[in-house]
């Protein structure tokens, strides 16, 4: 497992913070259809399990939130979703706000101004997608990275989702090769009034099943899923364990969501974004979809810590080897490969070794 120090680990979850309050009620998910919001049904056809193959994973949009200042960042994830066969849209983080219009309960002097401005870059583009009438976009933070087969994951996910989407619900574990091929959809993931949020990257997670909690503990299981790292290269960061102990190695689960924390990837339906541009609290919960492990996650490359994010203090030090938890052909790490035409990717966590403590 990867280590690093508790001073460090305690500020970021501080950091993740404010992001988090933009997703609370997306957390505390149920089983309840999340508005009267009626989807533009002329954007996918009735294969729609098929557009994840295309260039935005089956979503209208991909939107990046990136800081102006880290021009780093854009290339490389430029870069990134090129090499992927991707096509993504830029929304600057926000660098001016006024912190009396935070949500109840945000305090910034606890919170800091780096955090504040996420979440109101996050803001910008739940409204983006209110006023361009966008079905679904996946919106990524600036400095994410994901596997070469994201596609192919993707399609798995979104076999799943449909799954715990179904009318008829799911109150056990299901194998993704029990896929319904019945289930009507008109987005990859499920019909888009049936679903808020997907949370596909982010630094922990947990399964539903909590105590007083009316969410649908049903998870649909990827067993050998090869793009998952064998357990001893596992990072779970804040979430819990239960992946390790519930199921074999190279296995992917798909769950309702349930205390997630960190808003680096999440798909969001016009459904999901039009209660956020109208507050936070006194809302019906809402129904959020979750993975384990993640499909995108930070990227941290060679160089200064201090130089990880522009919102967060990750302490001082020189990162000496590029890495990114939990993916194995990491893309960034792989962009030489990529460029120059090669496929004999690095495998960032093989199977049978065991991983190199970092700080």
């Amino acid at each position: 497992m990867l280590s690093h120090s508790l001073p460090v680990r305690v500020s970021l979850a501080v950091g993740a913070g404010l992001a988090l309050l933009l997703l609370y009620l997306l957390s505390h998910t149920n089983h309840l259809p999340s508005s009267h919001f009626t989807p533009r049904k002329d954007t996918l056809d009735a294969d729609a399990l098929e557009h994840v193959f295309n260039s935005t994973l089956g979503f209208q949009k991909i939107f990046v939130i990136n800081l102006p200042s880290r021009t780093d960042h854009r290339d490389t994830l430029s870069l990134a979703a090129t090499l992927t066969g991707l096509e993504v849209e830029y929304v600057d983080g926000a660098t001016e706000f006024d912190e009396g219009l935070l949500p109840p309960g945000g305090d910034p002097a606890k919170i800091g101004k780096g955090s504040i401005g996420a979440w109101r870059a996050h803001m910008n583009v739940a409204r983006r997608i209110v006023e361009q009438n966008i079905t679904s976009a996946l919106v990524l933070e600036g400095d994410v990275d994901w596997d070469i087969r994201i596609k192919t994951q993707m399609h798995d996910f979104a076999r799943a989702s449909r799954q715990l989407l179904a009318p008829d619900g799911l109150d056990h574990d299901l194998l993704i090769s029990d896929f319904r091929s019945d289930i009507a959809a008109n987005s990859p993931y499920g019909d888009t009034e049936l679903w808020d949020l997907l949370w596909i990257g982010h630094c922990g997670s947990r399964f539903a099943g909590g105590k007083n909690e009316k969410v649908p503990v049903g998870k649909v299981v990827i067993p050998n899923d090869q793009s998952v790292p064998e357990p001893q290269h596992l990072d779970f960061e804040y979430g819990e364990k239960d992946l390790l102990k519930d199921y074999p190695p190279h296995t992917r689960v798909v769950s309702r969501a349930r205390m997630n924390v960190c808003t680096l990837a999440y798909g969001m339906s016009q459904a999901g974004a039009r209660p956020m541009c109208d507050g936070l609290f006194g809302r019906p919960t809402h129904s959020c979809i979750s993975v384990q492990p993640q499909l995108f996650q930070h990227h941290r490359p060679v160089g200064p810590k201090s130089k990880f994010s522009g919102i967060s203090d990750h302490g001082d030090g020189f990162n000496e080897h590029a890495y990114t938890r939990n993916i194995r052909w990491s893309t960034r790490i792989n962009f030489d490969k990529l460029v120059y035409g090669q496929t004999d990717y690095i495998d960032s966590y093989q199977d049978g070794q065991e991983e190199p403590e970092r700080q």
